[in-house]
């Protein structure tokens, strides 16, 4: 079953890493095309930046998932150095644990509560260039909100199968995306 867990991790992560290097390369499209045009043609077309913006919004959205399950959000490296040097480490996976499940808690509220007041709107709205529905931009929001929820979820399950190894994380997929980083950056 781990196995499985960690299979089924992987193929959603790349899923949405797919759908977000999509909605980049159409992100650096627009902007190409907005800087040719700015430069070389007599009038610059105006959907460009407006479709750069959109792009971008989907891009973060899909990006997000892959954030949390690649442990790449932004926490204080500090207090987890100074747990890690006192040998406080199952200290330090509470309080990361503590800070996921809030993480969900607020990501499944604001899917919940917030989030459909924008993206399913009565009311006709389009977007001043392209003509777009804004309920098509709004949507990212559940999707991004959803994707943050699930992955959430995934990230939880994982840290509390790694809860007695010694690593910082337990999982084969988690010790793949460290030797990952390690052999990049």
């Amino acid at each position: 079953m781990k196995k499985g867990f960690d299979k089924f991790v992987k193929v959603y992560t790349e899923i949405l890493c797919a759908f977000g290097c999509f909605f980049y390369l159409a992100f650096c499209i627009c902007v190409l095309i907005q800087i040719i045009s700015r430069n070389l043609l007599p009038s610059a077309p105006s959907w460009t930046e407006e479709a750069a913006r959109y792009t971008f919004i989907y891009m973060v959205a899909f990006g997000c998932g892959v954030a949390i399950l690649k442990d790449e959000f932004v926490f204080v490296e500090f207090l987890k150095d100074a747990l890690e040097a006192r040998g406080l480490h199952k200290v330090n996976k509470a309080i990361r644990l503590l800070v996921t499940v809030a993480m969900l808690v607020l990501s499944i509220f604001i899917l919940v509560k917030a989030v459909p007041g924008l993206a399913f709107i009565k009311f006709r709205m389009v977007s001043t260039a392209m003509q777009l529905p804004m309920q098509v931009v709004y949507f990212s929001q559940v999707l991004m909100f959803g994707f943050m929820s699930i992955s959430l979820v995934m990230r939880i399950i994982q840290m509390i199968r790694a809860w007695n190894d010694n690593s910082d994380e337990g999982s084969e997929w988690q010790k793949e995306v460290d030797e990952v980083k390690r052999e990049v950056g």
